[in-house]
């Protein structure tokens, strides 16, 4: 089977004050051994604008692995360090699954969909 991974960066929104609201990373495909890279370099590259926190929209995300998770992980633990935080939204059911077996759910903010999660961060 093939891997492949697609992550787009979403279009910040103003809010009526002026603020913009936190980046928005869409997560498509097959996060596994194979591409995790893609998206380490995705959220080293989003950090390293001085990013704090970041809500990952994960409604295309079809199967997740251990070092997809050890890399969701990692991201958490960085945006802790800055005093941010990473939310997790719209996550397909087996990848719910695999979040509640590993005890990923207790561990990181999770939305059913992208407008409550940008909401909750704003």
């Amino acid at each position: 089977m093939s891997s492949s991974l697609i992550i787009n960066e979403l279009t910040p929104e103003k809010s009526k004050d002026g603020t913009v609201t936190v980046p928005v990373l869409q997560v498509s495909g097959r996060l596994d051994t194979h591409t995790v890279g893609i998206l380490e370099k995705s959220l080293s590259s989003t950090m390293a604008k001085g990013v704090k926190s970041l809500v990952l929209e994960l409604s295309g995300l079809n199967y997740v692995s251990s070092s997809g998770l050890r890399a969701l992980l990692m991201a958490r633990r960085e945006a802790r360090e800055r005093k941010g935080t990473i939310m997790l939204c719209a996550l397909t059911p087996q990848v719910r699954d695999v979040f509640d077996m590993v005890g990923f759910t207790s561990l990181f903010d999770i939305r059913d969909t992208l407008e409550n999660g940008r909401a909750a961060l704003r």
